[in-house]
């Protein structure tokens, strides 16, 4: 048998052995309600009456839910002063750090899945700016802004499979030199960038003799097509004598750069 004081109330237990391994040690006081290890705050054996006595005076019965009616007989006022409830080892920690920490951490996760989630959705609309500008011209303004500070820029969305040469012609000019027409269609339901063209003039062999590169600018057109719309090339060029004896035929390619 050991006697133990609340260290809150300074209630004192009559506590035994096989009632501290109940819960590993940890007792709560049947007065105050606090949770405490026992062997922390025993009393020597020789003081124990002494120490349990007080708790027969009126004003230090305890109170309980659970407490005997005001007719209850001095021994069961006793027997409920000197009852503990045994509780599990890490309900005090638990409990604090529950109480305490868990709105602070609640705050601060939701405050971090925010700021995650902001930085995906700007970081979608800065990877998708070209499309989401070409469907919505609108939308370009607000684009250019999100873009400013890292210096990046909105254009036409290329896509190389979005657009096809419809047709194409090859002749010489009665005039002198030759001409090259054009026509190319954007197959998509929103603009993109116009493409520009590779042009190979091949020999009888099918030799590539020259090769050029021509921009946009430089076929006369706009920068994009509209969606589901075509455009028209014409080019006039010239070529040395020697090289334009040796052209019979030529390739076209469209490509971004």
């Amino acid at each position: 048998m050991h006697i133990t004081h609340c260290p809150d109330c300074s209630t004192a237990f009559k506590v035994t052995p096989d009632q501290l391994k109940l819960a590993n040690g940890w007792v709560r006081c049947g007065r105050c309600n606090a949770v405490f290890e026992a062997h922390l705050h025993f009393s020597p054996a020789a003081t124990s009456a002494a120490s349990v006595e007080p708790q027969r005076e009126p004003k230090f019965e305890p109170v309980f839910a659970h407490a005997a009616s005001p007719e209850a007989t001095p021994a069961s006022s006793e027997a409920s002063a000197n009852s503990f409830t045994p509780t599990d080892s890490t309900t005090p920690a638990a409990e604090t750090t529950a109480a305490a920490v868990s709105p602070r951490f609640h705050v601060l996760w939701g405050t971090l899945s925010a700021l995650l989630a902001l930085a995906l959705v700007w970081q979608w609309l800065l990877w998708q700016r070209h499309w989401l500008a070409a469907q919505e011209p609108a939308l370009k303004p607000v684009m250019e802004a999100l873009c400013a500070p890292w210096g990046c820029e909105v254009n036409w969305p290329r896509e190389p499979d979005s657009v096809l040469i419809e047709s194409s012609s090859f002749n010489e000019d009665p005039e002198g030199g030759f001409i090259l027409q054009l026509r190319m269609k954007n197959t998509q339901h929103h603009a993109v960038a116009t493409p520009a063209l590779e042009l190979n003039l091949t020999d009888m062999q099918d030799q590539v003799v020259v090769r050029r590169v021509f921009t946009p600018q430089e076929l006369a057109v706009r920068d994009h097509i509209q969606a589901l719309r075509d455009v028209r090339a014409t080019l006039n060029f010239e070529l040395d004598e020697a090289t334009a004896e040796r052209v019979a035929g030529f390739r076209a390619f469209i490509f971004y750069p």
